[in-house]
């Protein structure tokens, strides 16, 4: 009798973790795929990635070109430092922006943050007067930005990313795993914000 019970918690436990995992992949793909006709907002927030990859190169330029677009009179960049070695994620997006801007770009600063949470958390210090924001980042890093960004306030939040085609096909199956795993560590975060 013990067992039937014991084998009764376990299957429904099973289930359970299946289904957060089912919606935890829906979200983060149907994030990266859906796309709002971005409208103007007041403020881009940029996240940060990696100094010297693709990736923050390219959601600097994709950051820009909303910019240019007139989609918003702001644009936070927003990563800090890995090491006393490097500059901040933040000061190296500004300088890929300054090096390809037609107009000079007014540009905030957070060089302080070290994950998505606290891009979020702090570029909305930054900015505590913008009730409407564009999330900037990669098509599998969408979900988590756009989430924090409803749950730090912003009332209305659009999303862009750049074409990922600097990712191989491998690459970016890992991100999208690896996005995934980063979502389900997050659920406390979008509970409490």
């Amino acid at each position: 009798m013990y067992a039937k019970k014991l084998w009764k918690i376990y299957k429904y436990i099973a289930i359970a973790c299946f289904s957060l995992l089912l919606l935890d992949a829906a979200t983060v793909v149907l994030f990266s795929i859906y796309r709002p006709a971005v409208k103007k907002a007041d403020a881009i927030i940029v996240l940060g990635a990696a100094i010297n990859t693709p990736a923050l190169d390219n959601r600097s330029l994709e950051g820009l070109r909303l910019y240019e677009q007139g989609k918003a009179d702001a644009m936070v960049v927003s990563g800090g430092r890995i090491s006393d070695k490097y500059i901040s994620e933040a000061e190296y997006m500004q300088k890929i922006i300054r090096k390809s801007e037609k107009e000079n770009v007014p540009i905030i600063l957070d060089s302080n943050s070290h994950n998505t949470y606290e891009n979020i958390k702090n570029s909305k210090a930054l900015i505590p007067n913008a009730k409407s924001v564009i999330v900037v980042s990669d098509e599998y890093h969408l979900a988590r930005g756009v989430l924090l960004a409803k749950r730090a306030g912003f009332e209305h939040v659009e999303w862009s990313a750049p074409k990922p085609s600097y990712y191989k096909t491998n690459e970016l199956i890992f991100y999208y795993i690896r996005e995934m795993a980063a979502m389900v560590e997050y659920i406390p975060k979008f509970i409490k914000g």
